[in-house]
């Protein structure tokens, strides 16, 4: 039997470890924090006994490696999804307004649901909707060099069409500002969500925190295939012979029973091993990112009735209803994250107030969390940098959502390139 060493034990290196473990490769996985899960895992909150996320994750249909990661570790029940797109959107003054995609066929489904939206004009709906069918015959390797704002602007997209409905996506999806982000990625992901039938942009909520839903369950199945898997261990140095890794160190062994190495670990973390450009060029694993601030808010009394809320024009983006607390997300949070906990505090109840009028008093406590170096900025730059799974290495990989996936840096990138990784894995283990 074959054997891959797996460094990080994030949702990518996880995933890399159940699609290998299913092609009978034994695995060993190491992680240098004592918890698996990378940025996707939840914990107990001490004051309340909540399970909260360490930041909520909306998924969609059309995160179909996803779907098939839950489904191959039995979790398929532990997730909340929608039968056709539905979002509720707020604005300042509290106004409510419903795009929900008709039972009508698709796409006519989704048209009619535009059209329903009441926070755009029939005249900006007209438009959205031009551009949605004009989405098949974009080349978006053409607007590599354009920002997500530019290409926009150039379809003859009003301000309230890209403030009601395309910057909630971008921002959401890209985890950085449209006049950041290259129009490229933006495009590739509009046409998975759009073009690929009703169920790709339904939205999908894990019903209990990530952990349960993703990292525990899938550690389960790789101890039930009699994986090996070690945590608060840190890879220090990879030894290579004739173009091969051939050991590992770590700050307690050294490991050589392996016969591939799968690096699931952060860009800045593969810095610190990549010596004189050993597995990839450093220039490659330099990419700028974006951080996501969460606020998780315990409440009195709520009387929030849907699962999630979208915040139109506001530092806030979204709004998850857990019951007795509620979950504030805000994507690409480099303006707010470096700020104090009281001014955080202060702003996301000003606009609590004024989206969903609850008052400062209306919260009991709260807990904050941020994630610095959440996702990658997907500009020009990163993407060109992006390296893909194959490294200079004949028997070394790399995972990550940080990877050439053509994905930006979501759960579904992350677990597509453990795939991918284990993929490239295996052509190797049949080479010989």
């Amino acid at each position: 039997m074959k054997k891959c060493l797996i460094v990080g034990g994030g949702l990518a290196g996880l995933s890399a470890a159940v699609s290998l473990t299913k092609q009978n490769c034994h695995v060993q996985i190491l992680e240098a924090s004592p918890k698996f899960g990378g940025r996707a895992y939840s914990f107990i909150d001490e004051k309340s006994g909540d399970e909260i996320d360490n930041g909520q994750h909306l998924m969609l249909g059309c995160y179909y490696e996803t779907l098939e990661f839950i489904n191959c570790i039995g979790v398929t029940n532990l997730f909340n999804s929608q039968n056709k797109l539905e979002i509720n959107f707020v604005t300042r003054n509290k106004i409510k307004h419903q795009l929900k995609a008709t039972n009508l066929p698709y796409p006519l489904g989704l048209f009619f649901g535009l059209l329903n939206y009441e926070a755009l004009s029939i005249t900006d709906k007209i438009k959205i909707i031009l551009l949605v069918t004009k989405l098949s015959f974009i080349d978006s390797e053409m607007y590599l060099n354009i920002s997500v704002n530019e290409w926009l602007k150039g379809e003859n997209q009003s301000r309230n069409c890209i403030k009601s409905f395309w910057e909630i996506i971008a921002i959401g999806a890209l985890n950085s500002q449209i006049k950041d982000a290259s129009a490229k990625m933006f495009i590739d992901i509009l046409k998975v969500i759009f073009l690929n039938g009703s169920d790709a942009s339904a939205m999908i909520i894990p019903k209990v925190g990530l952990s349960k839903a993703f990292v525990d369950p899938a550690v389960n199945f790789l101890v039930a295939h009699k994986s090996e898997l070690s945590l608060s261990e840190k890879l220090q140095e990879i030894s290579v012979t004739q173009n091969q890794a051939t050991s590992v160190m770590t700050d307690k062994r050294i490991i050589i029973d392996f016969d591939a190495v799968i690096l699931a670990i952060p860009s800045y973390a593969l810095n610190k091993i990549n010596k004189n450009n050993l597995i990839i060029e450093n220039n490659r694993t330099d990419l700028t990112t974006s951080g996501i601030l969460t606020l998780h808010l315990w409440l009195k009394q709520n009387n929030l009735k849907k699962p999630f809320y979208a915040f139109i024009d506001s530092p806030l983006h979204w709004v998850f209803n857990h019951g007795n607390f509620i979950t504030t997300v805000t994507s690409s949070a480099d303006d707010l994250i470096d700020r104090s906990k009281e001014e955080l505090f202060s702003i996301v109840t000003t606009e609590l107030q004024e989206y969903l009028n609850i008052k400062r008093e209306d919260i009991s406590d709260y807990q904050i969390i941020k994630e610095k170096r959440a996702t990658f900025i997907p500009n020009k730059e990163n993407l060109l940098k992006r390296p893909s799974a194959k490294t200079k290495l004949e028997n070394v990989f790399l995972a990550g959502d940080w990877t050439n996936t053509g994905l930006p840096a979501t759960i579904e990138g992350a677990i597509k390139s453990g795939n991918t990784a284990a993929d490239k894995v295996q052509k190797y283990f049949s080479s010989f």
